[in-house]
This record gives C-alpha cells, structure tokens and sequence, in this order.
C-alpha cells in the first residue's frame, strides 16, 4: 500500500471535492493536484510558495511539476468556481430556509501586498500596480481582491475572490455582476458593505434578487430632512440629546439618530447617524449607515450590519495561514487559480464536521488528521517490513 492511496485517494479531502462535483469536471491528476493544495496549506509552516506545497503536502512531484500545473495546466478555473458557488450557495441558502435565520452576502476588497520589482525585473508579476490602503493609510504596491462571502448563523463562506483591474470592469460594476449570479433570497437576506459600494446601482441590484442592503455612509451624503437637502456632516448640527436615543449593539452603547426619506438615487430608505456613548457629536466619532429596510429597528439593523465582520477575520486568517497574501507565481492565470484554491481550502476547513462553521477549528481538525495519516502510514510500513529508508524518502526526511 502506498503513502499516496492512504492519504490521498481515501482522504476527506477527496471526498470533499467530490461533494462538489468537481470529477464531472477534471481528470484524477488535477483533482491530485487539488488535494494536495489544499492539504500542504493547511501545515503550519506554509508560507505560501510552491515549494511548500510540495513539501507539506503527499506529493511525490517536483515544485517545477506543480508550478506548470498552475500556470499551463489544462484545467479551467471557471469549472472550479461554478462548482465552489454552488456549494457555497446550497450550504447557506439551505441553512436560512431551515433556521429562518437571515441570509447575509458580503462584500469587502483587500491588497495582497508585494514587493515593487525595480525597473530592470525581467520577471515581474503581471497586473501589480499601486492600490490605496484603508488599512495602513497609503498606496502600495500589489493586487487588490474583491471578495464576496456568503453568511447564515455561524456559516461564513468565500463565494468568490476576484483580481480589480482598474482597466478593465469598475469594482461596482463587479458587485453588480456577482449580486447577479446570486439565487433569488426566499426569506429575509441583505447585502453588508462599506461605503465604498453604497449607491444606487448596488442598492437596485440587491432589491432586484431580494436583498436589502445596510452599508455604511460617507458623511457628505445628503439626505432630505422635510424635503431640504443637506450633507449629513452639516445637518448634525441640528440634533439635539433629545432627538437620539441610546441603543445596545453586541454589549456596546451608541447615540443613534434616526432618518427615513429619501437619498439622490434612492427612493426611501433609513440612515442612523452613531455615535459611541461617551463620544456623542465629538469630532470624528460619527458613523452613518443606510438600510433599505425601513422595517427593521434600529438595533436589528446595526446588529445585523455588525455580520460584515467576518470578512475582516477571513482576510486576516487567508493571509497567515493560506498565503493569500505571499503567493509567489507570476501569471494573472496562475493567480487567478491560487485564488480559487484558496477558497476551496477555507471552506473545506470551515465546514468540517467539528469545527461548527469555524475555519481556526477545522484548520486544526485538518492538521491532526494529516498527522493521525502519516502515524498510520508509517506504523502499516512497520508492520510490513517496508525499509526505512523508503519511509523517510517517502516523508521527504532522507
């Protein structure tokens, strides 16, 4: 018996890209190819390149053998991710019509930062360009990814973690198209977004396949408090202690001031105007948010808002543990797949039996499970008199 048959073609992780129909789509060798991904990132010590596939990873081939696998094999990414969506879909969609809890889609963009190559680099990797940085305030240099995730109860998912290509498709636009390739919402569902993507276009998307959307506000918005507009920064002025109340959002206090009218573009919607308890009209402590479900109460309202965090936590875990941000392959193509095996890894970790919805609990669900399999390889070698320099060649020890 081989190391290989023990931990690759009897592996749940085999099942779990069957699950996903993947072999309608690839050959066995890619599905290896697969596995082994999924597998080597999921060993402490990954780092995000090639090599570490190889090394963490069963697999018996060379990293040269692995990196044409990503950037000439013959194996259509688009497959991948419809088969990755639907699970992602059925997986949630599924759990909201059983728990008639709400369906949540999310959407985020984060930079996976490189090092700007000099100006005599052969070899550079394609599409890096300047993207400005919420996170450290500045422009810096790499690929900036939208990514979309779906959310019901304790289920976070990657639906999808597409490349920006300021020449090509805007970042609304590409909102746009993924809120479109979502399923109709049967029950209450929402769009979750900073205010980069609050506007009229992905407020009427979202409506259009049953969503509302509570995002977040910029402040020189202008809303029409008794039909006269102003800028939300300038009509503050205006409210009084009397004219908010404080509300409770996961165990924090905030003054919330309470709009419903109309905005330019939008029709009739609520925005809450917040401040932290100890905070209230003091300079810079204001955030506003827009909900285009006027029944919804306040505090739902900014609780439910309050869901968009896991996108933060799944960007922060894909960069330390998956190399979301340290992948070293050149080609867009060979991105573009490192992309989506990344997903497919996140969800396989996080809807392992056990982890209840959580990646950090699966994350380590998988690494045990790999150990408990090269334990039992090399126990079954034992028993089987196979020498011992075959086993530390096949564990990449010799």
């Amino acid at each position: 018996m081989s190391h290989k048959d023990l931990l690759s073609n009897k592996s749940p992780i085999i099942q779990f890209l069957f699950s996903l129909g993947l072999f309608i789509y690839f050959s066995k060798p890619v599905l290896k190819h697969f596995s082994e991904f999924i597998e080597g990132s999921c060993q402490k010590g990954y780092k995000g390149t090639v090599t570490d596939i190889v090394l963490l990873s069963t697999s018996g081939c060379h990293r040269t053998t692995y990196g044409k696998f990503l950037s000439d094999g013959a194996w259509d990414t688009a497959y991948a991710t419809k088969a990755m969506k639907k699970h992602v879909i059925r997986n949630t969609y599924d759990l909201a019509a059983s728990s008639q809890l709400p369906l949540f889609v999310i959407f985020d963009d984060t930079i996976a930062e490189k090092t700007k190559p000099s100006s005599q680099a052969e070899n550079t990797i394609q599409q890096t360009e300047y993207h400005y940085s919420h996170l450290d305030r500045k422009q810096v240099w790499g690929h900036q990814l939208l990514t979309t995730m779906l959310s019901c109860g304790n289920t976070v998912l990657p639906y999808s973690i597409e490349r920006y290509d300021k020449n090509n498709k805007s970042k609304i636009a590409m909102v746009c198209d993924l809120v479109d390739t979502l399923p109709n919402a049967k029950g209450k569902a929402y769009g979750l977004c900073d205010s980069w993507f609050t506007n009229k276009k992905v407020v009427n998307a979202h409506l259009k396949k049953g969503f509302n959307l509570i995002g977040a506000l910029k402040t020189n918005r202008i809303i029409y408090p008794k039909g006269i507009g102003i800028q939300i920064k300038e009509f503050i002025q205006y409210i009084e202690k009397k004219d908010v109340r404080l509300v409770t959002v996961n165990r924090s206090k905030y003054w919330v001031y309470r709009y419903e009218g109309n905005l330019n573009g939008i029709d009739n919607a609520i925005v809450l105007l917040c401040w932290p308890e100890n905070a209230f009209k003091k300079d810079k402590a204001l955030h506003a948010f827009l909900c285009t479900d006027t029944e919804l109460d306040t505090q739902t309202a900014l609780e439910y808002y309050s869901k968009r965090w896991p996108i933060e936590i799944f960007f922060r875990q894909t960069k330390n543990n998956l190399g979301l941000n340290k992948y070293q392959v050149r080609s867009t193509k060979s991105i573009d797949r490192i992309l989506v095996l990344i997903s497919l890894t996140y969800i396989y970790c996080a809807l392992r039996k056990d982890a209840n919805g959580s990646f950090g609990k699966g994350l380590t669900i998988c690494r045990n499970e790999v150990k408990r399999a090269n334990i039992s390889w090399i126990y079954q070698c034992a028993q089987n008199n196979i020498p011992l320099e075959t086993v530390f060649r096949t564990m990449k020890v010799s």
